[in-house]
């Protein structure tokens, strides 16, 4: 198999990887069955994977996807057993980023004064300004934030009660009455949880394209 290396800078990745102009973020790793549903319309998901507005991402039991936004912004790991709708619209030449985790866990990283980053949940609405954090739902859309780097601000979306979580606080919402904020203890994360957040996400994408007669190759795309 042929091998050729492309170096390649973020924001080019419109033109380069993105063909449809709705796209607004790749999928830079898949693990396991990650199933997207476009259109009322399943797939399977794969690695280099472009995914647009409204596309709905399902992990299963033992699966991951590590997702990439087109302007380089933020990244999102969705754990296993999770679903995760993405958004994102232009706006003042920036990319603002609203998804809605149904159920399950995902971490970010979110770089500064890069757009708008929101979470909605059932419950909640988890706005980010620039830091990493961790967010799971469950299955009564009670929603647990921790905050590892920065500051979140979460509002719920019954009585928009709010509150401010900074670094190595943790908060907990229902949607409605008072929203528990606390430090972050020692296995307040699973060790399993913690693993997945520190694996690491290659800046080398690989993609497998084949051509009409069948000859294979794989292209090995640098982010920078």
């Amino acid at each position: 198999m042929k091998y050729k290396l492309i170096s390649i800078v973020l924001v080019m990745i419109c033109t380069t990887i993105a063909f449809a102009e709705e796209s607004i973020a790749i999928a830079l790793k898949v693990k396991g069955d990650v199933e997207l549903m476009r259109k009322e319309q399943v797939s399977k998901t794969k690695t280099g994977e472009e995914l647009v507005n409204k596309d709905e991402l399902e992990s299963k039991e033992d699966s991951f996807a590590a997702l990439k936004f087109i302007d380089g912004s933020s990244v999102v790991k969705l754990f296993p057993n999770s679903i995760l709708t993405i958004n994102a619209f232009k706006e003042d030449g920036k990319l603002n980023k609203k998804n809605f985790l149904q159920f399950g866990e995902l971490w970010a990283k979110v770089v500064k004064k890069t757009g708008d980053f929101e979470i909605d949940t059932p419950t909640t609405v988890v706005s980010v300004k620039g830091t990493e954090l961790f967010v799971t739902v469950n299955e009564k859309g009670e929603t647990d934030l921790y905050t590892f780097d920065g500051e979140v601000h979460i509002r719920n979306k019954v009585d928009e009660n709010e509150a401010i979580v900074t670094e190595g606080q943790k908060a907990h919402s229902k949607g409605e009455g008072e929203i528990i904020v606390s430090p972050i203890k020692k296995g307040d994360i699973s060790e399993e949880q913690q693993d997945l957040i520190e694996s690491g996400v290659s800046n080398v994408l690989e993609i497998e394209l084949e051509n009409d007669e069948g000859e294979k190759r794989t292209i090995k795309i640098e982010f920078e």
